[in-house]
């Protein structure tokens, strides 16, 4: 998961002045590239779960990340004003899309017991990884330039693409080792039976607006902060809470989904980030704004765990790949649309908040029906 790092807004990140400088392009033609670019990859994942299903975690992984990381090295060497649409789409589409589908699926195909805990310690391990990873590239881009660090960290995933091939020993098979796990793969939803379960939407359409909504916060933060009368300080500072309460999210997410099931534990995440967006126009110190980062980024660690937690544990691992891959392809499509609405409303009313406050309302709708749906018994529904 760490390894989409180039194919994500927040690796792109890294590299976007030194690229726009060095192609000559303006601002509004490469974020204009990038959403069609985003939109595009988002196929990708639904290609990457039926291709997980039918051919298993240790091919697609290995695959997958061979051709990240050849994608990442030719961008490092052969990049120019008339190719990068391309390798935007293809390093989104193979980075973004693919592998976050294939790394996440691969999870839940191999743990069929104790998943909230996996996924609560994947989480965490891949929030630790992905700051390593910023950190390091950036500060080598100031030193090297970032046609050398995207060669080094393409080698470094195609390496990780060989390692799986030869070490990765996927399931579900290996973990089909008693009658009730035997049960448990035969018992799956099908893709067109999970789409006809409200769960699945509610889930869904959820994680999609927090991605939308995240990728559009983290994108305009600091003018988001300037709006309220903060600095850069305030929002280093925020980050900081941020990141440090999606790991508490995401540990806390496992226990409390075991205690008191995932419905009233997503439920409540829900109504947190709702009463968050209420608030938003409000902020008045840096001390409040650090907390309202904080509850973005813990909402956003429950999310992560639960989200994935539930998709296993409701439809059985035999065609998590397509499901998840359909889960993944909303989320993508969201996370790019979010930033060019948010910019658009801030464009026609010279203000970040009023479309903040136009977001209360589909967050408190899924809310109500996070609350209200109910995880259905895949036994049940297998019945003619």
């Amino acid at each position: 998961m760490v390894a989409t790092l180039p194919g994500r807004t927040v690796g792109l990140g890294l590299i976007t002045e030194p690229l726009l400088g060095e192609l000559n392009l303006a601002r509004t033609v490469f974020a204009r590239m990038n959403l069609v670019a985003t939109l595009l990859g988002s196929g990708f994942a639904l290609v990457a779960g039926p291709l997980m299903d039918r051919w298993g975690a240790r091919c697609i992984l290995s695959l997958t990340l061979l051709v990240l990381g050849g994608l990442v090295m030719m961008m490092s060497q052969w990049v120019t004003a008339a190719t990068i649409t391309l390798f935007l789409i293809l390093t989104r589409g193979v980075g973004q899309s693919a592998l976050s589908t294939v790394s996440v699926t691969a999870l839940c195909k191999r743990f069929t017991k104790g998943l909230a805990m996996a996924m609560g310690v994947f989480s965490v391990l891949v929030a630790l990884g992905f700051s390593v990873a910023i950190v390091t590239a950036q500060a080598q881009i100031e030193v090297l330039g970032w046609r050398q660090v995207w060669r080094v960290l393409g080698i470094g995933i195609f390496l990780l693409g060989l390692v799986c091939a030869v070490g990765f020993r996927s399931g579900p098979t290996l973990e089909v080792a008693s009658m009730e796990e035997a049960t448990e793969v035969q018992d799956s939803f099908t893709l067109r039976q999970a789409l006809g379960i409200p769960c699945f939407w509610v889930f869904s359409i959820s994680m999609a607006l927090y991605g939308g909504l995240l990728a559009a916060v983290s994108l305009f933060n600091e003018s988001i902060l300037l709006e309220l009368g903060f600095g850069s300080t305030t929002f280093r500072y925020a980050m900081a809470g941020l990141m440090g309460a999606g790991l508490f999210g995401n540990l806390l997410a496992a226990w409390a989904s075991k205690r008191f099931g995932v419905t009233p534990v997503f439920g409540s995440s829900l109504a947190l980030l709702t009463l968050a967006l209420v608030f938003y126009p409000y902020l008045q110190t840096q001390t409040q704004v650090i907390l309202h980062a904080s509850v973005y980024g813990f909402c956003g660690g429950v999310f992560t765990v639960l989200f994935f937690t539930s998709f296993g544990h409701t439809f059985g691992p035999k065609h998590l790949g397509k499901i998840q891959g359909v889960a993944q392809a909303l989320a993508v499509v969201a996370s790019a649309l979010g930033p060019w609405w948010l910019a658009s409303q801030q464009e026609i009313a010279g203000s970040y908040f009023p479309a903040m406050s136009m977001m209360v309302i589909p967050f408190a709708i899924v809310t109500v029906l996070a609350w209200l749906t109910r995880m259905p018994e895949r036994a049940a529904l297998k019945q003619p």
